[in-house]
């Protein structure tokens, strides 16, 4: 009798316990963290960059390594898509993969920003 009420409480941690990771898991599953080729030249670029997108909603954080040329994004795939980032870095006035900055918004950023910029 006391060992069947062992076992059953057992397996009742052992169910909760279980149910618990599962949950935990789902809930990273929607964080993921990616690398975006970028055309920024300087901090000023990363800072532009970074303060457009870690004020977006879905995006925990934005990285901008100027001298790579890279943006390290961890988002919410529920939230943002890859590709509304990238559309957001282009309307900035930034390359970001294969998609092609907005020339308008090219236009407007100051010239050591624009495309080899910082080379002149």
């Amino acid at each position: 009798m006391i060992m069947n009420k062992v076992l059953k409480m057992s397996f009742q941690l052992l169910l909760i316990f279980l149910v618990s990771t599962s949950f935990g898991q789902e809930k990273e599953s929607k964080w993921q963290e990616t690398v975006i080729h970028t055309s920024v030249e300087c901090q000023e670029c990363k800072d532009r960059i970074e303060g457009v997108l870690n004020y977006t909603k879905g995006i925990k954080y934005a990285e901008v390594n100027y001298v790579t040329q890279e943006l390290t994004v961890k988002y919410n795939t529920k939230k943002i898509s890859l590709n509304e980032i990238r559309q957001i870095i282009a309307d900035t006035g930034y390359d970001a993969d294969d998609i092609k900055a907005d020339e308008a918004a090219v236009e407007k950023l100051p010239a050591c920003c624009k495309p080899g910029g910082m080379k002149h």
